[in-house]
C-alpha cells in the first residue's frame, strides 16, 4: 500500500509508484476511480500580434484568457496605433488555436457599461 504522501500526486498524474514497503508497485488504475486529465490555461496580455512561439503554447488550451481593449468599431488606425487587440481578433485567435473556452478581460480605470460588454462578447463570437 501507499500512505498519504507525494506518491498520491504521482498516482493522480498517471504515474505508477513503489509501495511504501518496497515490495511492489501501485498503478493509478488500481486506486483511482477515473483518470484525471491535466488542464491547459493560457493567459495573454493585451497586444495585437501574438508571436508564433507564444501562439504555439496556446494551441488546444482548455481556457484562453486574453485582454481585448478595443472593438472593430474603434477603427483600424486606432487599433494599429495603440497595438491593442479587438474582441473579434481574440475570438478568431482562440478558434484558430483550438481553445475550448475563450475569456475576454480588460483592466481599466473606468467602468465599462453592460452595453459595451455585450458588444464585445458578440464581436468575439
Amino acid at each position: 500500500g501507499v500512505n498519504p504522501s507525494d506518491k498520491y500526486n504521482l498516482l493522480k498524474m498517471g504515474e505508477s509508484v513503489p509501495t511504501d514497503d518496497g515490495t511492489g508497485v501501485v498503478k493509478p488504475e488500481q486506486v483511482l476511480l477515473e483518470e484525471l486529465r491535466a488542464r491547459k490555461l493560457a493567459v495573454l496580455s493585451d497586444h495585437r500580434r501574438v508571436p508564433p512561439p507564444m501562439a504555439g503554447l496556446c494551441r488546444n488550451a482548455d481556457l484562453l484568457v486574453h485582454e481585448a481593449t478595443l472593438t472593430k468599431e474603434d477603427g483600424v488606425d486606432k487599433i494599429k496605433i495603440r497595438g491593442h487587440n479587438t474582441a473579434e481578433n481574440v475570438g478568431m485567435f482562440g478558434g484558430d488555436m483550438g481553445c475550448e473556452v475563450v475569456a475576454l478581460n480588460h483592466f481599466a480605470s473606468k467602468a465599462i457599461s453592460e452595453e459595451v460588454i455585450e458588444s464585445l462578447l458578440a464581436e468575439a463570437r
